[in-house]
This record gives C-alpha cells, structure tokens and sequence, in this order.
C-alpha cells in the first residue's frame, strides 16, 4: 500500500511542476508591441512588404535564449528553428509565423506577409516582380534626368 502512496504522490509532485513551470513560461513571455497586436483583416490581400517585422531575443524563462518574431499584426511567436530558417532564408521564402490567416515570410533580408495562402514559390515571383519593377522605375528617372540635363544644356549653349 506504501508503494502506491508514493507513487501517488510522485505523480502529484510531477504533475504540479509541470503545471508551475507552464505558468513561469507563459509569464516569461515578451510584450507585445502596439505595432504587432493582432488586426482584423478586411480581405485576403497578396504580399506586402512589413517594415515593422523582426526578431529579438528574450532570456526570461530559466535564463534559455529564445527566438521571438514580431510583425504588423503579428504578437511575439516563438521560433524554434531560427538558425535553420536563417540559412534557409537566402535562397528561398521561409514561413516565420502565421496568425490567423495572415502568414509571415523571410526572404533575404526582408520581411513579407499576406493573407492569401501563398506558399513560397508565390512569393518568390512575387518578389522577383517586385524589384523588376523597382529596377525600371530607376532607369526610367536616370533617363529622364539625363534628358533634362541634356536640354538645359542645349537651351543655355
């Protein structure tokens, strides 16, 4: 009978470890930015640029380092992986976090997200596209200063 009471009480004394350690994580979660507290979302729309998105470290649960991403609309989000995610993130879109339908994208150095369900082919293309036209809208203002530079000198020679 002793046996099954010490039992009893080992599983007692696990169980409310267990218990206590889950409430000292929960509470050693980071805050959450105004920037980051979830928004709802008016329609799916396709990736955006967040320039408010990044991650920090936070030591508060038993001093361990861990890997929080923060976006627009996104709370903090525990990533396990970050130092897989970050070799990944210079060939191809990796997804970082998801809330809600929004879902949160890291390529090179930037930072997308969108509602749409894309995966990362989609936003590869659609990043690709993106500084496609980047690239014309700055050739297009280097020709036309040039054209300006070159009448002014014609008007005043």
């Amino acid at each position: 009978m002793s046996g099954v009471l010490v039992g009893v009480v080992v599983l007692l004394v696990a169980a409310i470890t267990a218990a206590a350690l889950a409430v000292l994580r929960r509470r050693s979660w980071p805050e959450t930015p105004a920037f980051a507290r979830p928004r709802p979302v008016t329609s799916p729309g396709g990736p955006a640029h967040d320039p408010n998105a990044g991650f920090f470290t936070h030591r508060a649960f038993l001093f361990r380092k861990r890997h929080f991403f923060v976006g627009t609309g996104c709370p903090p989000a525990l990533v396990a992986d970050f130092r897989s995610l970050d070799v990944s993130r210079r060939e191809q879109p990796v997804r970082i976090a998801r809330h809600g339908i929004r879902t949160w994208w890291w390529y090179r150095d930037e930072f997308y997200r969108e509602a749409a369900g894309l995966g990362p082919d989609d936003v590869l293309a659609w990043v690709r596209d993106r500084d496609r036209r980047l690239l014309a809208r700055q050739d297009r203002a280097r020709l036309l200063s040039a054209a300006e530079e070159i009448l002014r000198k014609r008007e005043n020679g």
